[in-house]
């Protein structure tokens, strides 16, 4: 299990990630973190240091900690930031037993029941920008279904229908040809390219705990990614 700063870390970049504190706004004081979480300051401390290390939020005078705007910090949460008016269309939701190979591949405990669902993100002027499949542990969704993915996006789902905190996701980008792959090349068959970038990760809990793998192929095309660059 993390650590008590880290849990304490985690809530207040998801209140900030799915802005429910803007940036200009302040985030909940140390006194009101110390009642929620029954923690003492020094771990609550060392979470607003390690904010303000980031460039994520300032210490004010009088106000508290207050969110820069992401200009300041270069924040990016979600690679969708990187496709403003995408939308998402998702289809294909099946149950499967986690097997060894999908065990190996995803993270996830052989035996359990997962659920395997495809995505196809497009553009507003409806241009295939990737194709992505997921795994999700069925315990934990149960009641999940296409027109609720189709209406909210498993996020967005998670938030309104759980107690899961979303955390933190890691990624591994590469470059990838995908001939043998009848799903991913029928939505970009019409394209003149072979190779794609390959986005695959895994989504955490607070707890460290995966709530979802998934494997996403990027239309290059649309995969352009401006960032700065910090030389100590």
């Amino acid at each position: 299990m993390d650590k008590k700063w880290e849990i304490v870390f985690d809530y207040l970049m998801y209140l900030i990630r799915e802005n429910k504190v803007l940036p200009g706004e302040i985030l909940p004081s140390q006194n009101m973190l110390k009642t929620k979480f029954k923690y003492s300051e020094q771990p609550i401390r060392i979470a607003f240091n390690k904010l303000i290390e980031l460039k994520i939020v300032k210490s004010v005078n009088g106000k508290g900690f207050v969110v820069q705007d992401k200009l300041s910090n270069n924040l990016l949460f979600s690679f969708r930031e990187l496709f403003p008016g995408s939308k998402n269309e998702y289809y294909d939701l099946i149950e499967v037993t986690c097997d060894k190979n999908i065990s190996q591949l995803t993270g996830f405990q052989e035996g359990i029941k997962l659920f395997h669902f495809k995505c196809l993100r497009k553009t507003k002027e409806n241009e295939n920008i990737l194709y992505q499949e997921s795994y999700i542990s069925k315990s934990k969704f149960k009641n999940l279904t296409i027109d609720q993915l189709n209406q909210n996006g498993l996020m967005l789902f998670i938030e309104q229908n759980s107690n899961i905190i979303v955390s933190h996701s890691s990624k591994n980008i590469s470059f990838t040809e995908e001939e043998q792959n009848f799903e991913l090349l029928k939505h970009f068959q019409n394209l003149n390219f072979k190779s794609f970038i390959l986005d695959s990760g895994r989504v955490y809990d607070i707890f460290g705990e995966i709530i979802e793998f998934r494997k996403s192929w990027y239309n290059p095309k649309f995969f352009e990614w401006t960032f700065i660059e910090w030389r100590k």
